[in-house]
């Protein structure tokens, strides 16, 4: 054995060129595949912490018949939220939470008018939950403007024209039907990295909203943020056995989308990788056979001295596997390095930031990948090249040794 295994390593590189294109093929295939793969967990993870910190929170909490119908009227029993907020501080899986009232609306200007969800918020507890703070274009949150200040999406900012320091009109139905129109001072214009959220939520002060709705603190949404993604679930079961009229929900439940897309996140690794190398197969396949036709002289001596066709087979078996795994160590570390560069530096993808606005992404994406995605593609590397080699190891079989001596 020890003999067909040092002949088959000698045979990969009897022909420099040729075996110099499949390993670089490897290599670039290898690192490709990573790459791309990263890139994706990287955009997909970057979306879903950035819609976690700006809009659905670990979990959320409504009245039940909010969930229904999101109407004005459905806002948390006072007596219910009582003593939720007691349970809530005594959970000590819960990092922070949040209150907020919420009425559908119209936000008007002299170049037109949107319709909007307007978010009451306290500003300073707001801070504790989401990163709307933090992600300001222009201007200040909710600190500066004294008499009604707005936060306003760049999005909804764009199609009407507004800026930090301009005034806006908003429009919306108390709960006993009177009709409120009233002027609000654009304080800051935030971007979430999702312009369809930019383009419907809007941000104002609890207090001047539950004024305006001529009610002491209608509370309709509770946000809340734990020590980690992971007790989401644990807290959820907690106050839904609680509580019969209002109901928690997790991330995933709040936004299925981005729900979706986390459980999808496995199956679209393992079909990146199965593309890669699929591909590579097919050029390790032509290279292997292409090296036994135009060694079919040489094989058939082998043949004729005495070489079984057990050996001659293991032979090219190994050819094959040597020629993979040669290149292997290679296009992981090539990718590697590049992965964790563009992990700490990330890439600029400024000249399509509109496009990736618009799809929810940041123009900075930072790649990512799990150690175990290296073992994952080492495995299917191994595999494709035990199963490249059979078809040209057969092929070496078929010849009959009197012929083969003969071949030119």
């Amino acid at each position: 054995m020890k003999t067909i295994i040092k002949i088959a390593w000698r045979n990969v590189w009897r022909n420099k060129l040729r075996s110099g294109v499949v390993f670089a093929s490897v290599v670039m295939g290898i690192w490709a595949g990573l790459f791309v793969v990263s890139l994706s967990i990287g955009m997909m993870d970057q979306s879903k912490r950035s819609t976690i910190e700006t809009q659905v929170s670990h979990l959320k909490i409504h009245a039940k018949s909010y969930i229904k119908d999101e109407k004005l009227v459905n806002d948390i029993n006072p007596e219910t939220l009582v003593e939720l907020r007691k349970l809530l501080a005594d959970e000590k899986r819960i990092k922070s939470t949040t209150e907020r009232t919420i009425v559908d609306g119209t936000v008007t200007t002299a170049h037109g008018f949107k319709n909007v969800k307007i978010v009451g918020v306290d500003p300073l507890v707001e801070k504790t939950v989401t990163t709307i703070y933090d992600r300001l274009d222009t201007g200040t949150y909710l600190n500066k403007v004294k008499n009604n200040p707005i936060i306003i999406g760049r999005s909804l900012a764009d199609d009407l024209k507004l800026d930090a320091g301009k005034s806006v009109n908003l429009s919306f139905i108390t709960a006993d039907t009177t009709s409120v129109s009233i002027g609000f001072k654009t304080e800051g214009v935030y971007s979430s990295g999702n312009g369809g959220f930019d383009k419907g939520i809007v941000f104002v002060k609890q207090d001047d909203l539950n004024d305006l709705l001529m009610t002491e603190s209608a509370v309709h949404e509770i946000a809340i943020m734990c020590n980690t993604i992971e007790d989401a679930g644990a807290v959820v079961d907690a106050i839904n056995a609680e509580f019969t009229d209002i109901e928690a929900r997790p991330w995933n439940v709040v936004s299925p989308e981005l729900g979706y897309t986390d459980e999808m996140m496995g199956t679209s690794i393992m079909i990146i990788l199965s593309i890669i190398i699929f591909a590579l197969t097919f050029g390790i396949v032509n290279t292997m056979l292409m090296a036994v036709l135009e060694r079919k002289r040489e094989l058939g001596m082998l043949l004729c001295v005495g070489m079984n066709k057990r050996k001659v087979f293991t032979m090219i078996m190994f050819e094959t596997v040597f020629l993979s795994l040669a290149a292997a160590p290679i296009g992981l570390l090539l990718s590697w390095g590049t992965i964790s560069y563009f992990g700490a530096y990330g890439i600029n993808l400024m000249n399509v930031e509109d496009a990736m606005y618009q799809f929810g992404y940041d123009p900075m994406v930072y790649t990512k990948l799990d150690a175990s995605v290296y073992g994952i593609i080492t495995l299917m590397i191994m595999i494709a090249a035990s199963i490249s080699s059979i078809y040209p190891a057969r092929k070496a079989l078929k010849y009959n040794p009197a012929e083969a001596v003969r071949a030119i």
